[in-house]
């Protein structure tokens, strides 16, 4: 009887814990939000087309951010001019594109670290070869999985700047990123891949913070 009741009031304790981490995780969050936002509008940032306030577009994207951080992953792109729709369009485009550039960065450098290795036998051009078919694979795969959550747009010497977060599920871009390989294996004449480098290409891509 008495280790069922204290197997309650631990089960209770338990609860009352995690309710109060979870207070202040969130009490931290909207400090930061709101810390943010501030820094945003001094800046002259505002949202585009949306009648949300910009605490609440960030707030819902930092939530579903943080809900699985090695899945939800962060792109954000940049792109200047004076059409709202177009801006925003480029500035996907630029997000995606350096995810691109990135994913062909991070695999050709590493296949070149191991490229002296007698099981490779790939030269320097078949792996440059290989490594511009594959950023443009990345390219034209990934944009149909890239979820925008909102852009922010601010005046600029007559123009307009446009900055647009996105994220992109890794599961998924993974895929994307093994198929855009394959394809790209054939292009540059390679007869195969070592394990090594296709554990190289499943590796998420390194972006900025």
């Amino acid at each position: 009887m008495k280790q069922r009741i204290f197997n309650v009031l631990l089960a209770i304790a338990l609860i009352f814990c995690g309710s109060s981490a979870a207070f202040a995780q969130s009490k931290m969050l909207k400090k930061d939000i709101k810390k943010t936002c501030k820094e945003w509008k001094k800046a002259g940032w505002s949202l585009l087309a949306t009648a949300s306030t910009m605490e609440y577009a960030l707030t819902k994207y930092r939530t579903y951010v943080e809900a699985d951080e090695d899945n939800h992953l962060v792109l954000t792109g940049i792109a200047v001019g004076k059409n709202p729709k177009i801006g925003r369009e480029n500035a996907m485009m630029n997000g995606i594109t350096s995810y691109a550039s990135r994913a062909k960065a991070q695999v050709v450098g590493k296949m070149k670290s191991i490229m002296s290795s007698d099981a490779e036998g790939m030269s320097e051009e078949e792996i440059d070869k290989f490594g511009a078919a594959y950023e443009m694979g990345v390219n034209t795969k990934i944009a149909g999985l890239v979820k925008m959550h909102f852009t922010l747009v601010r005046e600029k010497g007559g123009s307009k700047e446009f900055q647009v977060y996105m994220t992109i599920d890794e599961s998924a871009a993974k895929k994307a990123r093994e198929l855009a390989a394959k394809e790209a294996k054939k292009k540059a004449s390679l007869n195969d891949l070592s394990q090594q480098v296709e554990e190289f290409i499943g590796d998420p891509v390194e972006m900025d913070e």
